[in-house]
């Protein structure tokens, strides 16, 4: 089928703007054939995700987002097609999402003590997973800063005078779990890492399956041509989303800002029966 993919996409039930129906909503605007909805350390919004997507006629693929760390790097991982009801997979996803919520505290006393009395609506406990855009979109809504990513420039991003930092899993961890869940394990936007050597390690030793080339942070074609060059070579899938939260601001803005074709990403959708 023609049409365009998107892959990779946060709702409200992690640290999302958007609801899974108005996401399904725009991804059928934009001419998106096929979403996989993947929130932060939750699957609470996929029964719901599911559900939109087929309404609107679209394919969907379940999946989630990992968030690690390795060598004193953020490493986020994707599971993809992983069973909903796996005891492990759902007890160490209760762990993190815990985890996060201390950090935000963290987060929010240290700038009340730099003289922000930032108020940060936090969802109700085991319905979202918290994380720092929550922080940031009150700040923007209160007045301390314009926009989300200065929120994270100035303040929130990792090194800066607020930034908190959080226990997670590990990349083996991560693909363990995902994979005795049943699913697919992507190395997610691996430019992102900011040290090529550490992800090409990572892709050597760990058993992935795939690796996402197409993302935002590689929008420099020498870097997709770089990362695919990378997924030949090891017999790994490619795949590519937007990594879409919504926020104003902070690149992408909209959801058909970074349309994925569909051919680019085939042999994973092959998968999945699509």
């Amino acid at each position: 089928m023609r049409g365009m993919a998107d892959l990779h996409i946060h709702s409200t039930y992690s640290d999302g703007v958007y609801t899974t129906g108005e996401l399904a909503k725009m991804a059928r605007a934009a001419g998106i054939t096929v979403i996989a909805l993947t929130d932060h350390d939750t699957l609470l919004g996929l029964p719901e995700m599911k559900k939109t997507a087929s309404e609107f006629g679209l394919d969907f693929i379940p999946g989630v987002e990992f968030s690690t760390r390795w060598e004193n790097r953020q490493v986020h991982i994707l599971g993809y097609g992983i069973g909903q009801h796996n005891a492990l997979l759902l007890e160490r996803l209760a762990d993190v999402r815990n985890a996060r919520r201390t950090r935000l505290q963290k987060i929010i006393t240290r700038l009340h003590e730099m003289g922000m009395d930032v108020d940060v609506p936090v969802p109700e406990e085991g319905h979202r997973a918290v994380g720092r855009p929550h922080i940031a979109r009150a700040m923007v809504a209160q007045g301390y800063v314009k926009t989300v990513q200065e929120a994270f420039d100035l303040y929130i991003g990792e090194g800066k005078p607020a930034y908190q930092p959080q226990t997670k899993m590990t990349p083996p961890e991560a693909v363990h779990i995902i994979h005795q869940a049943g699913g697919l394990a992507i190395q997610a936007h691996p430019e992102e890492i900011g040290d090529r050597e550490l992800a090409l390690n990572l892709l050597r030793t760990l058993p992935y399956d795939g690796i996402e080339v197409y993302h935002p942070s590689a929008k420099d074609p020498a870097a997709q041509s770089y990362w695919l060059h990378v997924a030949t070579e090891r017999n790994l899938l490619v795949t590519g989303g937007s990594d879409f939260h919504g926020n104003p601001g902070r690149f992408p803005e909209k959801l058909e800002d970074w349309p994925v074709p569909r051919e680019k990403v085939q042999d994973f959708l092959r998968r999945f029966g699509l």
